[in-house]
């Protein structure tokens, strides 16, 4: 059963134009101006804000979505899942403990293949408490299905909200989303942000009529029964074949993108100062990348031959991309901020296992850095780059 409808009502501009506003607003933005019909809210700090405009936009008639306050973030999955398993596109924002509380029904959403997508304000976890930025929160979901998205800046935080509609949607992949920014750095700091005009929103975005079933009331049907293993082993082979096939739609998705706004974030990963030979990588993530390639530019006038590969989407993992831009490497570097405990970074251990699959296997440095919001200096992240290259010599 299809559903097909009108567009909810979303005032927006009519022309395109540039807000200085901050993370959480920018997504609160992106998903009015795509015509978002369902939000469930429950504030969490940092991510407050953006479910309050979200609500403003909503009291004010500037947004024709339905607002449902609920008493905990588990509820907030749980009324996404069941507005979207109607054929509503749907919406919320939550961090840290927040998420972590609402993981049943992430893995919920994502086993059911409903395309939820959600602004996640990455944050540390307790104990002892913190509100700064750290990616655990998210990261630790990444063997859910769910596609994740990391921003650097509060443009691409907007831009990637509209992308991950289209992606989420499309009916090869049927996936939620979450597009993660760091708390405060992002969440909380005001920078321009070109947003398109709502013709040009609606053009790129459209609607969500999706072609697999939808619950009606009219229509009643048995959905999430028991499922004897030969066929849930069959659900969650094509649930590994949606999260590969989601690989090229991110990237032809982020080219139209690219084709109809003028603006690249890149796709799967974010490249800076690297070409086919460079000898030492950096890998990074989020905000860090953004201050990093500042670090990149350092070292090259101190004469090392060094790039920055910035790991854009965690999930599906780009491992082709990674073996190809690290296949004449001799060092490849990790500055991220989500430790596995008992082991490396999280983004580490992705990408060695990667690398391992290539015939290249540069030497690896990893470093845990900006736990708890603390700075990652351009400054100090070459001084981590060149302590580990002095060690060569």
């Amino acid at each position: 059963m299809t559903v097909n409808k009108k567009l909810p009502i979303s005032i927006g501009h009519d022309k395109p134009k540039t807000l200085i506003t901050s993370g959480n607003y920018a997504a609160a933005y992106a998903a009015k101006m795509a015509r978002v019909e369902v939000v469930a809210a429950y504030p969490i700090t940092p991510s407050t804000d953006c479910v309050e405009k979200l609500a403003e936009f909503v009291e004010d008639g500037e947004m024709g979505a339905k607002y449902i306050k609920v008493e905990s973030e588990h509820s907030v999955g749980a009324a996404l899942i069941g507005a979207s398993a109607t054929g509503a596109r749907t919406f919320s924002s939550t961090s840290a403990h927040g998420l972590l509380y609402m993981a049943e029904m992430v893995w919920w959403a994502a086993l059911a293949r409903l395309p939820v997508v959600m602004s996640i304000v990455n944050r540390e976890l307790a104990p002892a408490w913190s509100i700064w930025a750290q990616t655990q929160d998210s990261m630790s979901l990444r063997d859910s299905g769910i596609i994740q998205y990391y921003c650097k800046n509060a443009q691409e935080v907007y831009d990637t909200v509209l992308m991950a509609f289209r992606v989420s949607e499309h009916a090869h992949v049927y996936m939620p989303s979450l597009v993660c920014q760091d708390a405060y750095i992002l969440s909380h700091t005001n920078a321009p942000v070109e947003m398109p005009s709502q013709k040009e929103v609606d053009d790129f975005v459209g609607t969500y009529n999706p072609e697999h079933f939808v619950l009606d009331p009219k229509n009643p049907i048995t959905h999430s029964n028991l499922s004897y293993p030969i066929h849930y082993r069959q659900k969650r082979f094509n649930i590994m074949d949606s999260t590969h096939r989601a690989k090229q739609i991110i990237k032809d998705v982020c080219a139209e993108f690219k084709e109809k706004f003028g603006r690249f974030h890149g796709d799967l990963i974010d490249t800076y100062s690297i070409d086919k030979k460079t000898k030492h990588i950096i890998v990074s993530h989020s905000s860090i990348a953004e201050e990093i390639e500042l670090s990149v530019d350092m070292l090259k006038k101190k004469g090392y031959d060094v790039g920055l590969v910035r790991l854009r989407v965690l999930r599906p993992y780009p491992d082709e991309e990674m073996r190809e831009v690290c296949k004449d490497a001799e060092t490849i570097h990790f500055i991220e901020r989500a430790p596995s405990y008992g082991f490396k970074g999280v983004i580490a251990i992705d990408t060695m296992a990667a690398l391992y699959e290539g015939k290249n296997h540069p030497k690896a440095f990893h470093h845990i850095e900006g736990l708890s919001g603390m700075d990652v200096t351009a400054e100090y992240a070459a001084g981590l780059v060149e302590k580990d290259l002095e060690t060569l010599k």
